[in-house]
């Protein structure tokens, strides 16, 4: 994964999430999902995310591979790759393997990386205030 782009493209996706499109409730895909719109609850793919910019996510997330842009409430627990990009706005936990951040980019809250021993099994749903 290192040195790789992973970028997902429409064709790769099987879930496209465009804007203007709000998804409420647990959310599981096994294949790549992109999110312009906003989703609230929980998501976990066995694949890879992207989160566009302007998309937010008041979720726990669990996937493969994430590429984030935009906003996500909650914690993030990847497999393999996280990559921040200059617009992500991450409050929550990070749990992954790998991690790169672009400059801009914003967290407020642990990150672990490396170890993925402690991961949580299941995700659960955040609640909202």
């Amino acid at each position: 994964m290192l040195g790789k782009e992973t970028k997902v493209t429409p064709e790769d996706a099987e879930t496209i999430i465009g804007s203007g499109v709000k998804v409420d409730g647990k959310f599981r895909a096994y294949g790549n999902v992109i999110i312009k719109g906003e989703l609230t609850g929980s998501l976990k793919t066995e694949n890879d995310l992207q989160l566009k910019e302007g998309g937010v996510v008041n979720a726990n997330v669990r996937a493969k591979n994430a590429s984030i842009d935009g906003e996500i409430k909650g914690n993030l627990n990847v497999e393999e790759e996280i990559k921040l990009g200059s617009s992500a706005k991450l409050l929550g936990d990070i749990n992954c393997s790998v991690l790169a951040i672009e400059q801009g980019a914003v967290i407020n809250g642990k990150c672990q990386v490396g170890g993925r021993e402690d991961a949580p099994e299941e995700v659960e749903e955040v609640d909202e205030e």
